[in-house]
């Protein structure tokens, strides 16, 4: 029987919503009845969302590469609507960072986005005129925290970086039962992958898929522990990662 989750009169922040997983997890808070407040770099795929869920998604356009408050975004949000229940921060930048040769931009803008941005999200998220109490905060890393993907170390590294710092935020927050988690997917089918198999992996994708043993994911295959985990049935679960990956990582032997 599949799970139904009920998330009427209750407020979550996506960002990195016009794509892939951040994406699929809007629509399916959407579907449960919640009011959802989308953002990312992009507009066009934003409003594109908002059309399937007009009186319940709310699109905001920000760079979490660049030196703006985001709370420019969450404000009137909350002003409207009222605190934050959950936040999932699923932006991220892939690229290829060899050490024998690597862009140190590249190399920033990865750190840039898949950590500080995330880390700023969070920062703001939690202050308690923007969140309520039981709060639950998802950070997406990635497998690559694991293995260390090779000529990646800025993405590995940024990845690796969000599970350490969510274990000692998840000591901060706890006092008001806010909890925290990351969530490390496997090789899912998404916009971000399909540009990687053209400019970074090529026959790499071959050996990943082989890799796992359950085949490679769709952004449905992870987004339902993520909606688990914003739900109270995960209450007592905080400082956790937790890899949704196919079993990927058992696939070598």
């Amino acid at each position: 029987m599949d799970v139904v989750y009920d998330f009427s009169s209750k407020n979550f922040m996506v960002i990195g919503a016009s794509s892939g997983m951040g994406r699929q997890i809007a629509e399916e808070l959407a579907e449960a009845g919640a009011r959802v407040l989308a953002v990312a770099r992009r507009e066009a795929p934003l409003l594109q969302l908002q059309e399937k869920h007009p009186k319940l998604i709310s699109v905001a356009t920000a760079d979490m590469t660049a030196d703006m408050p985001l709370d420019g975004v969450l404000a009137p949000f909350v002003a409207q609507f009222g605190k934050l229940h959950g936040a999932v921060y699923t932006a991220g930048v892939e690229g290829l960072t060899p050490l024998r040769a690597f862009s140190e931009e590249m190399a920033r803008t990865i750190m840039e986005t898949s950590f500080w941005g995330a880390i700023k999200a969070m920062q703001l998220v939690n202050q308690r005129k923007f969140s309520v109490d039981g709060c639950s905060s998802i950070l997406f890393s990635s497998i690559s925290a694991y293995t260390g993907a090779s000529s990646m170390f800025a993405y590995s590294a940024a990845k690796a970086a969000v599970q350490a710092a969510v274990r000692s935020i998840a000591k901060e927050i706890c006092r008001n039962g806010k909890r925290i988690n990351t969530i490390s997917p496997g090789w899912v089918e998404t916009e971000m992958v399909d540009r990687a198999k053209q400019e970074v992996f090529g026959d790499l994708m071959d050996t990943a898929e082989m890799r796992c043993l359950l085949g490679l994911g769709k952004p449905e295959d992870v987004s339902g522990f993520v909606l688990f985990l914003l739900s109270e049935r995960a209450h007592w679960i905080t400082g956790k990662d937790f890899i949704v990956d196919g079993g990927y990582l058992w696939g070598d032997g």
